[in-house]
């Protein structure tokens, strides 16, 4: 029985101690999808290069081709969750058939951001968005304010409405994956989609999304734009990063902010970038056009993200990431 699948499992969070597990972890998914091939698998949750070059040493690559050749995978892709520059870096080292990022009008430049979107699409590489509504934040968590600005423009879409519409006005937006509890959200969704042409937004429109951002991010306790010219970090801190994922816990939730934090900052990877690694060197400071005190955000960021409890868990998540470690 054959059909057309997106697929990730829970067994692509499981880094494998032997290339036969490939094979097992595959057979395992064709026989719960009761199908012969997929259409588009997703390598889901790469965070950094490290993770990449050791699924080369353990053959990935060879492994990919035989399945293609097979026609049990049509297309090859992954998902991604990391610091810019990582995906940049896996982007290029592999002739990937699709990737899908997280990307919203509040997250601009978080992850792999519209560098990264653009980047991919240069490269003729389709990019499937997921996250395009932060989770539905974008519409049950907006103030009073910024959802006074949305009508004020144009009463006709909904706040996922507009947060749908900022996305498909980009020509380097391949598909868009949006959650759905209801008929009336589903025909929301189509009904954007089918009206909502590349590059038709108007500069009022635009000014609206700017204008909403603002009022969102007035509770951010670190006014950090994620421009990233504070970037690169002589110990590789992640600065946008820890700040976005700081706010994060502040304007969504607690939960919310550390699963950003420890997902974008390395925590779980090989990679990485906490604000821990701060020295206090003072390099990025001259570099922000915000002129925000970047070493004393960077311990509030570590003192909220990363408390004492942290570590035994993330030692005990790197270790399930990583057997093949033998740590």
């Amino acid at each position: 029985m054959a059909g057309r699948y997106l697929y990730r499992d829970k067994a692509a969070f499981v880094f494998l101690p032997q290339v036969a597990d490939f094979d097992k972890y595959f057979s395992r998914q064709l026989s719960r999808l009761r199908t012969e091939y997929i259409d588009y698998y997703l390598m889901h949750m790469i965070t950094d290069m490290a993770q990449w070059k050791k699924l080369c040493v353990w053959g990935i690559e060879a492994w990919i081709a035989q399945k293609k050749e097979e026609g049990k995978i049509k297309q090859i892709g992954f998902s991604f969750h990391g610091s810019q520059g990582d995906f940049l870096e896996i982007l290029s080292s592999y002739d990937w058939d699709f990737c899908q990022i997280q990307y919203n009008y509040s997250d601009e430049n978080y992850q792999a951001g519209v560098t990264g979107l653009k980047a991919a699409a240069e490269k003729d590489i389709p990019v499937i968005i997921m996250e395009p509504l932060l989770g539905g934040k974008l519409v049950t968590g907006l103030p009073t304010k910024a959802l006074s600005i949305f009508q004020e423009t144009n009463k006709e879409f909904t706040p996922a409405g507009w947060g749908l519409r900022w996305l498909w006005d980009q020509p380097e937006v391949t598909c868009v994956l949006s959650g759905m509890n209801d008929m009336a959200q589903l025909e929301d969704n189509i009904h954007v989609a089918n009206i909502t042409m590349q590059n038709t937004l108007t500069q009022e429109e635009k000014d609206t999304y700017q204008a909403v951002k603002k009022v969102f991010f007035e509770s951010y306790k670190i006014p950090c734009t994620g421009c990233a010219y504070c970037m690169p970090c002589p110990q590789n801190v992640n600065i946008p990063a820890c700040f976005s994922a700081y706010n994060a816990s502040y304007t969504v939730s607690r939960v919310e902010g550390l699963k950003q934090y420890y997902m974008s900052v390395g925590g779980i990877s090989e990679t990485r970038s906490l604000s821990s690694l701060c020295v206090q060197c003072g390099k990025c400071e001259k570099h922000c056009p915000q002129n925000i005190h970047i070493i004393e955000g960077l311990k509030s960021v570590r003192k909220k993200m990363e408390p004492a409890i942290s570590k035994p868990m993330l030692s005990i998540a790197r270790r399930f990431l990583h057997r093949n470690k033998g740590e």
